[in-house]
């Protein structure tokens, strides 16, 4: 029976220890639109000193993941004093998770904010306590009408921000679960010890009791004490009272012609070539592998063919033939030429010698005879002209076709020739091997592929531009692209994609960029930013992107002489840090950045600090 005690006295309090821890340690979840976003506190509950926050969004596609930018403010109200703030960092590896750190460095309530804008655009607000998570809100379009954050009771923490200092005032008293836990286990434990004192009455069984009893009160004390902020809170109690807000502000600004477009972004090679086999052969001398870098012009493997090299040769030697018959033509024609020529000067002496005989003949001085044989040797002269003339034609067409068989014998032997030299396999320009896509020693015929290469000294990035924001980039649209490495390069939109993708709903738009030394790999995600121009609606305003705030409508809190007024806006665009809107808004007005979480219509606001 006593050991039964025993059991049961220790399982009782080591249950309460458990389930008050459990519930510690729980994350934070909420809704934000179409996504879930959960907060994680490292260490929970969250402790004097550097604390490590992980935010983590589910339920969007990763296309918006990547366009998502994360900020964080945090507030001590009862100080009315601004703490840390910054950009999260994404979690290496992980699309979907971001984290930063918080140094707290006073034990009291701090007001955490995270603003998510691009790809999921809202807000989250957290109450902590050291030690602690009391509430958590997302800045829903419900809420906005009424701008009263939902409030996730956790611990039994306050539900409405007026009473978040009155919740702060009763931790110090302890954990009210934690109480409620520990009166439930003390009674389990009272009326198991009252049936084993009705059994046995012996004083060990009423002292086993006894410190069962005692051991459930200390366990609940130290857990309300350790879940409660320091002592010296309570003391802070009016601190909140009628006081203004505490918040920080910004001045509008006027708008510029263009927008920026975020937009995520990969890389990919200028060109990705196949190098083929041009001549049949067998494939020697091939050491090229997966990584190699080539240079232009450089032989990375050699075809093996005898025949072509036998056929070059012979088709040199048909040529040099052609040539040199083709040179006999000549000069025979040449001689034939120089015969044509003297009996052209033949005839033409007898012709002038019949003139003169026929002169002398008429005045008597010579006889009819030897005129007529004077006739007889000018008409030979002429059919020896007439011959001359026609070998000459006859030499010349030789010359023709001479010439044409060298034209054609030269022809082909440049064919074999190149042929021949397409056993040498160049690569043409400078690049990296991609793949080997054969083996040596393989008998390969023309237009066998061989290897893939890429060219990368310059790079195609491909931007997926959403829907919304397409009809602002044209070709020339300036681009800068963030690498991996934090360097960031600059260029133009060479070309746009004129359809979008029906799943993604984005068009690619392509800018090509230097890429010396090979410094970046195809393949990469990065970040682009398009400055597109003259896109924008004219009254558009620039705010800080913090100042945005969801709902029914998209608004922004104004200071109007020391009082919060709400003024819709509608968003042009968001890059995370500024917001493009139109509203019924002025250049030099103040607006809300941070503290506008939890603002009413018509609310004393004071700028922290002033």
């Amino acid at each position: 029976m006593i050991r039964r005690l025993l059991f049961l006295c220790a399982f009782v309090p080591i249950a309460l220890a458990l389930l008050a821890a459990n519930s510690l340690a729980m994350p934070m979840t909420a809704r934000i639109g179409a996504a879930h976003a959960t907060i994680v506190m490292s260490p929970d509950p969250p402790q004097v000193g550097t604390n490590l926050v992980t935010v983590t969004i589910a339920g969007v596609s990763p296309a918006a993941l990547a366009r998502t930018t994360v900020r964080y403010t945090t507030l001590m109200p009862s100080m009315n004093m601004i703490g840390p703030s910054g950009a999260a960092a994404r979690v290496p590896g992980r699309t979907n998770k971001w984290h930063f750190k918080i140094p707290f460095g006073t034990a009291a309530h701090w007001r955490l904010r995270v603003q998510f804008s691009g790809g999921v655009t809202g807000a989250l607000n957290a109450i902590l306590v050291v030690g602690q998570v009391a509430r958590i809100s997302a800045v829903k379009p419900a809420e906005a009408m009424t701008n009263r954050s939902i409030a996730v009771p956790r611990s039994g923490m306050p539900t409405t921000p007026s009473d978040s200092m009155v919740g702060m005032n009763a931790s110090s008293a302890g954990d009210a679960s934690v109480w409620r836990n520990a009166t439930f286990a003390l009674l389990v434990v009272m009326f198991i010890g009252a049936l084993a004192v009705l059994r046995n009455r012996r004083p060990a069984t009423i002292a086993l009791v006894a410190i069962a009893g005692l051991t459930v009160l200390a366990i609940a004390f130290a857990q309300s004490r350790s879940s409660s902020p320091s002592a010296g809170m309570a003391s802070m109690q009016g601190a909140q009272g009628s006081a203004p807000v505490p918040v920080t502000l910004a001045t509008v600004a006027v708008g510029s012609s263009g927008m920026t477009i975020s937009a995520p972004a990969n890389v990919q090679p200028y060109l990705v070539q196949e190098i083929v086999a041009r001549a049949p052969g067998l494939l020697t001398d091939f050491r090229t592998y997966t990584g190699d870098r080539l240079r232009a012009g450089e032989i990375v493997a050699h075809l093996s063919e005898p025949e072509l090299q036998d056929s070059a040769r012979a088709a040199q030697s048909a040529a040099q033939a052609a040539l040199d018959r083709q040179a006999s033509v000549k000069y025979d024609a040449s001689a034939r030429q120089a015969a044509a020529v003297a009996k052209q000067q033949q005839l033409a002496y007898w012709k002038a010698e019949i003139a003169r005989e026929k002169s002398l003949l008429d005045q008597g001085a010579v006889s009819v005879q030897g005129y007529q044989n004077e006739r007889a040797q000018a008409a030979a002269a002429q059919s020896a002209y007439d011959a001359a003339r026609a070998q000459l034609a006859g030499a010349n067409a030789s010359i023709q076709s001479a010439r044409a068989l060298a034209a054609e014998a030269a022809s082909n032997a440049q064919a074999q020739s190149v042929m021949a030299g397409y056993t040498n396999v160049i690569v043409p320009d400078d690049s990296i091997v991609m793949k080997r896509l054969i083996d040596p020693g393989v008998y390969v015929q023309p237009g066998t592929p061989i290897l893939q290469v890429a060219v990368v000294n310059r790079l195609r990035v491909q931007a997926q531009v959403a829907q919304q924001d397409i009809a602002g980039v044209r070709i020339g649209t300036p681009i800068d692209i963030t690498f991996a490495d934090g360097k960031v390069v600059h260029g133009r939109i060479s070309s746009l994609s004129p359809v979008l993708d029906p799943n993604t709903h984005t068009a690619i738009a392509e800018a090509i960029v230097p890429n010396p030394g090979d410094r970046y790999q195809p393949g990469a995600f990065v970040h682009a930013i398009l400055h597109a121009q003259g896109t924008a609606p004219r009254h558009s305003f620039a705010v800080p992107s913090g100042s945005v705030v969801g709902g029914v409508t998209t608004a922004i809190w104004t200071d109007v002489n020391g009082a919060a007024h709400r003024v819709p806006v509608t968003v042009i665009s968001n890059d995370g840090t500024t917001a493009r809107v139109t509203g019924s808004l002025q250049a030099g007005m103040r607006v809300v950045v941070t503290g506008a979480e939890n603002l009413e219509e018509g609310q004393a606001i004071a700028e922290s600090g002033s």
